[in-house]
């Protein structure tokens, strides 16, 4: 009776949890849309020659909570970003964004004999993200926050002694918002070089497959956070 009040009453939690990052995802694109709009007549007054501009980062990404917990350590994050001045201050960006960590084991059953196993996990998100820039000279350091959604991709190998090789894959989605801090150098008035560190919370995936003894059995978020060294230019 206790373990199903339990089961319920987790169950309750992670429901919960799903609903406050939806709204917490919500408030802050509704946000981003508001500043943009609001805006929209003083980025066409904006005192820049150039409104635009394309990154690429590369990085590495660290979970801190639940995916550190079962294993996956850090690992390389690369991506891409596109910028609009809204204003001389302020910034609306969309990004896409890959990484990923892996995880491995052995061991012995009586079922398998000796076995090793390799877990990776990879992830591609799409982000929206709000940016306030100060410039200091060539040095324009900048803050913000926004919302992504996470394509998430479990693949699994287990090499057994007695049975053989098995494979699996499986799939899910969340939602999640960020924040985010760093700074640009401009090399010229086109080009520029950065550093940003950005913090991510988002929802639980639901992960779960069997093939022959191999099971997938992940449940988790992916809270953590990721620094990059990027290049980029303006037009």
């Amino acid at each position: 009776m206790n373990k199903v009040k339990d089961r319920d009453d987790g169950q309750r939690k992670k429901e919960g949890g799903v609903t406050m990052m939806k709204k917490l995802a919500l408030v802050v694109l509704v946000l981003m849309v508001l500043a943009a709009g609001f805006t929209g007549s003083a980025g066409a007054e904006a005192d820049s020659t150039y409104r635009n501009y394309g990154q690429i980062h590369l990085g590495v990404n660290d979970f801190t909570e639940d995916m550190d917990d079962a294993g996956f350590g850090a690992g390389l994050a690369v991506g891409g970003r596109y910028g609009r001045y809204l204003n001389r201050y302020l910034i609306l960006e969309a990004e896409i964004d890959f990484f990923g960590a892996d995880s491995e084991s052995d061991g012995f059953s009586t079922a398998t004999g000796n076995y090793e196993r390799e877990d990776v996990l990879a992830v591609f998100g799409v982000l929206a993200t709000l940016k306030g820039e100060f410039p200091v000279g060539p040095v324009r350091i900048f803050g913000g926050g926004g919302v992504g959604y996470y394509f998430v991709s479990l693949s699994s190998e287990l090499d057994t002694q007695t049975m053989g090789d098995f494979d699996s894959d499986d799939g899910d989605g969340v939602f999640g918002a960020h924040a985010v801090i760093g700074a640009n150098y401009d090399i010229t008035q086109r080009f520029f070089v950065g550093l940003q560190g950005l913090y991510r919370w988002t929802d639980d995936v639901d992960l779960h497959e069997t093939e022959g003894p191999l099971l997938i059995d992940l449940d988790g978020d992916l809270i953590g956070y990721t620094i990059t060294l990027s290049a980029g230019f303006r037009f």
